[in-house]
């Protein structure tokens, strides 16, 4: 193809979408409502099925229309991008958690991703400034940009994340069966990451009932697993793992409320430790945007 024919496919796409896009202010094309089919604008404007294709790919990007698999292309409703928001973060989370998409690669570009997911640049945009925002992704330079990566387990609040989204995984799938045990040093030869996130993120299940302390017979720490979806879990009764006989245990806890008030002080202190960390990540990412 010579340029003049190259600028002319450019500009019979650009005039189809122009048009579509005019009739959508004027209301002929309404919220909702199915756009013509490929064949149908291709008979309207006398195009090939190639420049049709570029102009309604322009719309949705632009956002003006957005595709349903199996149903077709539809113009766009204020419900339409929450949906399709939803549908790319929850998305890429998921992946960032079952390790489609490991620690440390790089995201596909957002043109990409907005073909894939069939929903306008700005959805994908939106998407990956919350997933950078919750620390499961990072600009490079840590500046909005075309390249997009997962962070890495050297990161520890990327870590803990990951570590806690693959325990909930296991739980939901059945992997921890209601009443498993698990340790620290299981969760980091399992899963990955350091101690210190493994810990981390045994303490938040436990802080949203998923898991139980239990002190083991060599005096060590282990997490047993006593529900699954947050907020449906029946409250079980958990005993120490690996009791020792009545012979060798310790004289009852004189103080078990004491005991009790203890653990939900230690519970908050981990809390409040997250959160001064992600207020002190805000921080700075809001003096970079200030500068």
């Amino acid at each position: 193809m010579d340029m003049a024919a190259a600028d002319e496919a450019r500009l019979t796409f650009e005039r189809i979408a122009d048009d579509l896009r005019q009739q959508i202010r004027d209301g002929e094309l309404r919220p909702g409502q199915l756009l013509p089919t490929q064949s149908q604008l291709m008979q309207t404007y006398k195009a090939s099925s190639l420049t049709v294709q570029k102009a309604i790919r322009l719309l949705r990007n632009e956002g003006w229309v957005i595709a349903r698999q199996g149903r077709g292309t539809f113009v766009t409703r204020s419900a339409d991008f929450e949906d399709a928001f939803e549908k790319v973060a929850g998305d890429l989370t998921q992946q960032i958690y079952s390790g489609t998409l490991a620690p440390g690669s790089r995201l596909p570009a957002r043109e990409v991703l907005a073909e894939h997911y069939a929903v306008p640049l700005n959805v994908v945009t939106n998407a990956i400034a919350l997933l950078a925002g919750n620390f499961l992704l990072r600009y490079l330079g840590e500046l909005p940009g075309d390249e997009v990566y997962v962070r890495d387990w050297d990161d520890h609040g990327f870590a803990t994340q990951l570590t806690h989204g693959r325990l909930v995984r296991k739980i939901r799938d059945g992997s921890l069966a209601r009443g498993a045990t698990v340790t620290v040093d299981e969760v980091v030869d399992t899963i990955g990451g350091d101690p210190e996130s493994a810990d981390q993120a045994l303490t938040f299940l436990t802080l949203e009932g998923r898991m139980k302390k239990a002190h083991q017979r060599n005096g060590s720490m282990a997490y047993v697993v006593v529900g699954g979806e947050f907020g449906t879990e029946v409250p079980v009764a958990v005993q120490p793992v690996d009791e020792p006989d009545e012979a060798s245990a310790a004289p009852p806890n004189e103080f078990p409320a004491a005991a009790g008030v203890a653990d939900l002080a230690y519970k908050l202190e981990r809390a409040l430790e997250r959160i001064e960390e992600l207020e002190e990540r805000v921080e700075r990412l809001e003096g970079r945007d200030t500068n």
